[in-house]
């Protein structure tokens, strides 16, 4: 059975969340736990703080260099 699909089915039998028996800083943890979260460790899913996203490049690359302007 895939890991993530054994966190999904511990969720949904009622199981606490630390019931994984998997490693600390294993890989098969983290799998564990997206799937009994529902979340994502996948950098390609991530989002960019709205902070740092509503920045220009030209904003960035200004503070960067301030003599090039």
């Amino acid at each position: 059975m895939d890991i993530i699909k054994q966190g999904s089915r511990a969720r949904a039998l009622g199981r606490p969340r630390d019931a994984c028996n998997y490693p600390l800083d294993s890989r098969e943890r983290r799998a564990w736990y997206e799937g009994y979260d529902g979340s994502t460790w996948d950098f390609a899913e991530r989002v960019t703080h709205p902070a740092v996203a509503s920045r220009s490049r030209t904003t960035r690359d200004a503070a960067a260099n301030p003599t090039s302007i």
